[in-house]
Parts: structure tokens; C-alpha cells; sequence
């Protein structure tokens, strides 16, 4: 293997072997995540602004409701974003260290990757999944960790995954087979 060889690269991502125990992996977050960003501020702004018209008995009070129902949506959706991210970033995987370093958007951990359970390739959840020809799905990368918790390396279907998945099998990180 060269010094630095890439195993995948689309849009959803990338793969680079850096050496024969070390991958870097690049799979930011989703649409869904930007959006949410872009949502709350103006609901909480919008929610802010109403209350003070209707505290100025410039409007009635039912419509507070609205600014509650905005605020709430808010936060439940910063809440399942956040959530989400914690998935995605860029991984450097180190396994001559035994170690998983995630950087995503506004943090940075270290994880240990003795509790790295298997990788798992299942096929994309929803309409995405559904749509492709049989064999051509889009897959995620998953590396399940033993607290529960799932990192996203990448996206593809299965036989662009495939370097990645040796490159793993080879360095001794089980392997879950996902078929359909």
C-alpha cells in the first residue's frame, strides 16, 4: 500500500489510509443539520419578538402559543441535530495507538479504540435506501462502539465501501456482514 491511498471519495465523504494501522475518515453532517441551524435563531428571534408584542398587549395572548410552539420546535430540533453530529466529522483512526480521534463542529474528543465493537455497512434508512437499483443502495460506514454509540465514516454503496471494509478487515477490526 502507498503512503497515503484513497479507499473512497464522493460526495458524502472521505477515506485515506494513511499507513496499514491509520484511516482518516471525512463524513460531515447532513442537510438536516444545516437547516436546523439555520431555523432556530430566527424562531428563537421570532418567539423573543413576539412575546415582547403580545407583554405590550399589542397582540393577544393565544398568540403566544405560536412562539411557544416555535421555541419548542427549536430546541427539540438543535437537540436531535446535535445528536446527529456527534455521529459525523472527521475521524482519525489510529489503531498502532488504540485510539479514535473525532473532530466535528464546535467539539473535539478522543475516544479509546479498544471499545471499537465491529464495522457494520447497513443499508441507508428511507426513501434514499429504498430508491437505488438492488445491490446499489447507499450504505453507511458505521463503526459500533461499545457504549451504544455509532460513528459514520462514510456513505456509498456497497462496492465503493469495499476498500474500506478489507483495509479494516485486514488491520483485525471485525466485520459485520449487513445483507439487503
Amino acid at each position: 500500500m502507498e503512503e497515503r491511498e484513497v479507499l473512497l471519495n464522493n460526495e458524502a465523504g472521505t477515506v485515506v489510509a494513511e499507513g496499514p494501522l491509520v484511516l482518516v475518515c471525512d463524513c460531515p453532517g447532513g442537510f438536516a443539520e444545516t437547516m436546523v441551524k439555520l431555523y432556530a435563531p430566527f424562531a428563537l428571534l421570532a418567539s423573543i419578538l413576539v412575546s415582547i408584542i403580545v407583554g405590550l398587549r399589542a397582540a393577544p395572548f393565544p398568540i403566544l402559543f405560536i412562539a411557544m410552539v416555535w421555541t419548542t420546535a427549536s430546541t427539540i430540533g438543535n437537540a436531535l441535530a446535535r445528536r446527529s453530529a456527534r455521529k459525523h466529522g472527521r475521524f482519525r483512526i489510529d489503531l498502532e495507538r488504540g485510539e479514535i480521534v473525532q473532530e466535528g463542529q464546535g467539539f473535539s474528543r478522543t475516544l479509546d479504540a479498544r471499545a471499537l465493537v465491529h464495522v457494520a455497512t447497513p443499508v441507508v434508512a428511507g426513501v434514499e435506501g429504498n430508491a437505488a437499483e438492488p445491490g446499489f443502495e447507499p450504505r453507511w460506514l458505521l463503526i459500533a462502539m461499545k457504549n451504544g454509540e455509532e460513528l459514520r465514516l462514510g456513505k456509498g454503496p456497497a462496492h465503493a465501501l469495499r476498500p474500506v471494509v478489507v483495509f479494516l478487515r485486514e488491520a483485525g477490526v471485525p466485520v459485520q456482514v449487513n445483507r439487503g
